[in-house]
């Protein structure tokens, strides 16, 4: 008889070290690594669902030969955030769908998913636990510094997402070196 699957959350905002601990969740503790963005990616590559519904829903400005206009988009949601929810709907149940596949098709029993959003009916379903990673605005504007994302978009983006971080789960304060991140994540129960 298997053993039960495990799924941890990682989520938190920009910049705030979800990679670096699903990094060290995959090479330390062999967790398999989904990651959200990356699947979002794909469905908005030219011929994908994702990009026929943002071209259909917000105009063909925000799409091109190499799919979503990412940046564009961000930056027109962030002017409106009203259109963010719309956009969620659209997307959020094909990244559903797309996870649910990577899940399935997963072949160890100890799977990480890294999202923003981990909402109870859709990718929040999925997991036992959620980790949330944070950092200072400081520490977050020095990792994205190379990014170019200006700096009112950047803390108009930090505003939305805390406010849409899960309530209960366990916070991880990520402002040091990431040998003091590993430290912290060994001792969770994992």
């Amino acid at each position: 008889m298997g053993s039960r699957r495990k799924i941890i959350g990682v989520t938190g905002v920009i910049g705030s070290g979800k990679s670096a601990v699903c990094r060290i969740l995959e090479e330390k503790f062999g967790f398999y690594w989904i990651d959200a963005d990356k699947v979002v990616h794909e469905l908005y590559l030219p011929g994908r669902p994702g990009y026929q519904k943002i071209k259909d829903y917000f105009g063909a400005q925000f799409v091109g030969k190499k799919g979503v206009h990412r940046g564009r988009l961000r930056r027109f949601l962030l002017k409106t955030p009203q259109k963010l929810w719309i956009l969620n709907k659209l997307i959020h149940p094909l990244v559903v769908h797309e996870m649910n596949k990577k899940i399935v098709q997963s072949k160890g029993n100890r799977i990480c998913i890294e999202a923003v959003y981990f909402e109870p009916n859709d990718l929040g379903k999925f997991v036992d636990q959620i980790l949330v990673i944070d950092a200072s605005d400081e520490q977050i504007f020095k990792r994205l510094k190379s990014r170019k994302i200006p700096k009112s978009q950047l803390i108009a983006l930090l505003k939305f997402q805390r406010k849409n971080l899960p309530k209960i789960f366990k916070r991880i304060e990520n402002n040091d070196s990431e040998n003091a991140l590993r430290k912290k994540i060994s001792t969770l129960d994992l």
